[in-house]
C-alpha cells in the first residue's frame, strides 16, 4: 500500500512541476510579445530623433534632387555590429569578360535586375544625382515599387568590386537602421564567374538588430538571390553568345 502512494505522490510532484513550467513558459512569451509591441512604437518615436529623412515623395522635383544631392551620408563604421547577409550565384563566362561586362552594363543597370518578391518591394527607378554611377562619391536616388525611396552612394569600386552605401531608407525597415552597405564581388573560378552579393544593415540601436533579423535572413535573403539570378541571367545572355561567336570565327580561321 505505501508503494502506491509513493508512486501517486511521485505522480502529482511531476504533474506540478509540469504546470509551473508551461506557466512560466506561457509568461516568458508574454512577456516577450510585450516588449516587442512596445519596442515596435518606442522604436520609430526614437529613430525620429535621427537624420531627418529627405526626398520621400516618389516624385523627384528640383527641391528635393538638391536635398538628396547635398544631404551627408551617415560614416561608415568598420567596427560595428551589422546584420549581415551574403548569398552567390555563378556566371558561365570567364572573369575577364563578365568584368568588363559589369563595368560597362552590369553595374549602372544593377536597379533594373531588382525586380522585388512578394515580400519585398522591386526597383522601379534610380534617378542620378551626382556623376554616372561608376566611381566613388556618384550617388542617385532609389524608387521602389511601394513608393518608397532610398539615397545610394559609391563608396568603392575596383574591376572586381562595387560597393555602395545606402541610407535615408522611407520604408519601414529604415526606421530601424541608420544605413546599409551592399558589396558586389567578382571572382575567377577557370572559365567561371563567381558572383558574391552582401548586404549589411546598421542597426540603429541594440534591440534593432534583433527586430530586423528574421527579415534581412528570410525574405531579404530571397529577394537578394532573385536579383542576382536576374542580373546572372542578363550577363551570360549578352556575354556568352559573344564567346560563342568568336570562337567558332576562329575555329573557322584555323581550318
Amino acid at each position: 500500500m505505501s508503494y502506491l502512494v509513493t508512486r501517486k505522490g511521485g505522480a502529482s510532484s511531476a504533474f506540478s512541476w509540469c504546470v509551473r513550467r508551461h506557466r512560466t513558459k506561457t509568461l516568458s512569451a508574454m512577456l516577450s510579445r510585450s516588449a516587442f509591441s512596445i519596442w515596435a512604437v518606442v522604436s520609430p518615436a526614437l529613430s525620429g530623433c535621427g537624420t531627418p529623412l529627405v526626398g520621400a515623395d516618389p516624385t523627384l522635383s528640383a527641391t528635393i534632387g538638391d536635398q538628396a544631392r547635398d544631404v551627408p551620408r551617415p560614416e561608415l563604421e568598420r567596427s560595428a555590429d551589422f546584420e549581415t547577409v551574403s548569398v552567390e550565384t555563378d556566371v558561365q563566362a570567364p572573369l575577364a569578360s563578365v568584368t568588363s561586362w559589369f563595368a560597362n552594363r552590369g553595374a549602372a543597370a544593377f536597379g533594373t535586375f531588382l525586380a522585388g518578391t512578394d515580400t519585398v518591394p522591386g526597383v522601379v527607378s534610380t534617378e542620378l544625382l551626382s556623376g554616372g554611377w561608376g566611381k566613388p562619391g556618384d550617388r542617385r536616388r532609389v524608387v521602389f515599387s511601394d513608393n518608397n525611396s532610398a539615397l545610394e552612394e559609391i563608396t568603392d569600386r575596383r574591376p572586381q568590386l562595387l560597393q555602395y552605401q545606402i541610407w535615408n531608407l522611407t520604408n519601414r525597415t529604415g526606421r530601424y537602421i541608420t544605413y546599409a552597405l551592399s558589396e558586389l564581388e567578382l571572382m575567377g573560378k577557370g572559365h567561371v564567374t563567381r558572383v558574391r552579393w552582401t548586404y549589411s544593415f546598421r542597426p540603429k540601436i541594440w534591440p534593432d538588430g534583433y527586430l530586423i533579423r528574421s527579415y534581412v535572413q528570410n525574405d531579404f535573403r530571397r529577394f537578394m538571390e532573385v536579383g542576382l539570378a536576374a542580373m546572372r541571367d542578363q550577363a551570360e545572355a549578352d556575354v556568352v553568345p559573344k564567346r560563342s561567336m568568336r570562337v567558332e570565327r576562329n575555329d573557322a580561321r584555323e581550318h
